[in-house]
């Protein structure tokens, strides 16, 4: 269903004169996380994920009378799970309350999404996904728990580079948010919700299901992206003086070559094998690989791309980056800074 831009402004501002102002603020936080997935996502929904966004909350300050009046109005039950737990109270009237004040919006995936986006649903669609984790990681939470996944997801969510890829880095941050709920009620000696383990398990079988439906994804590919997701995967092992040239009108062999260093003799080897076995599992193997393990140099040629692995001494003595012009060689900072961006969130997790 679409929505008018008049249509959602008077939304917002009517939620706004219902919540206090601090609610409100996280209110427009969620929904400019939620509008920035779904245009990565379902970007033909984005007035729809605005609406549900708006509403998530629209119950959250109601007083204990309030909820068992709509819960009674609307013929919903506040189960033996939640009935000790009124901060969950919320996601149960929350569809109540917009069937009741708010019908003009109220879609099915609208109301879905309100229910789900506190302890979530094995069957949730990706609607809901969105909502449930940018009122989770939202520009307002200032948990470490929520930055830290807040700056991964948005700077996976940003290289993603298909609406697939898009989709799996949505999933895995939703897993990730739910793991760390639970860990938390574990921690403070609180039960979680049983749903929130069984959303978890079921994004996590649905992560797995996707992984091995895309595994093949660079098959096919431009021999430039090959090129640059090699780079990523040397830079990501520790591979030192990285250098990409582009050699498309100077060679009739390949399209690019990559030279790099291994700090040993046992690097060069792992270098090898890692960037042939990480591409491999992509559906793009080395076509052939060329050096005897602790000779010092390793080609590993994928076609499009060849790959000179060099010790350090080798590296010095055949001086292969002599042969290419200045201008051939490729700025690869931008994969520099994203794997170091990586490395520090990772870092920072553990």
């Amino acid at each position: 269903m679409k929505f008018t831009t008049t249509e959602i402004d008077t939304l917002r501002r009517t939620v706004g004169q219902r919540l206090s102002a601090k609610r409100f603020e996280h209110t427009l936080g969620v929904e400019e996380m939620a509008v920035y997935i779904a245009e990565k996502i379902m970007p033909e929904r984005v007035d729809e994920i605005r609406v549900a966004a708006l509403l998530h909350d629209i119950s959250k300050e109601y007083s204990e009378a309030e909820h068992i009046g709509v819960a009674k109005r609307q013929g919903i039950t506040i189960g033996e799970d939640e009935i000790h737990i009124p901060a969950l109270w919320h996601s149960l009237t929350g569809p109540g309350a917009v069937l009741e004040d708010f019908p003009e919006y109220a879609t099915d995936d609208v109301l879905s999404a309100v229910y789900n986006h506190t302890v979530g649903s094995p069957n949730m669609s990706p609607f809901d996904e969105i909502i449930l984790l940018s009122d989770y990681i939202e520009r307002g939470r200032s948990y470490d728990v929520c930055v830290s996944l807040r700056e991964s997801f948005t700077v996976a969510l940003d290289n993603a580079a298909t609406v697939e890829q898009a989709m799996m880095q949505l999933h895995r941050a939703v897993a990730k948010s739910l793991d760390n709920n639970i860990r938390e009620f574990i921690s403070r000696g609180v039960d979680y919700h049983p749903r929130t383990m069984a959303t978890r398990n079921a994004i996590m079988a649905k992560t797995e299901r996707l992984n091995m439906e895309n595994i093949r994804d660079l098959v096919g590919c431009e021999s430039g992206t090959l090129a640059r997701e090699a780079v990523k995967v040397l830079l990501e092992k520790k591979a030192i003086n990285v250098a990409l040239f582009d050699v498309r009108e100077k060679s009739s062999i390949t399209d690019y070559y990559i030279n790099v260093t291994g700090r040993s003799t046992t690097q060069v080897s792992a270098l090898a094998d890692d960037v042939d076995a990480k591409l491999s599992e992509r559906g793009r193997g080395a076509v052939r690989t060329e050096g005897k393990r602790g000779n010092g140099w390793i080609l590993v040629d994928f076609g499009d791309v060849i790959i000179n692995v060099f010790d350090r001494a080798s590296r010095d003595f055949y001086n292969l980056d002599r042969h290419f012009p200045e201008e051939s060689r490729l700025d690869i900072s931008d994969l520099v800074a994203e794997v170091d961006k990586k490395f520090e969130i990772n870092k920072a997790e553990d």
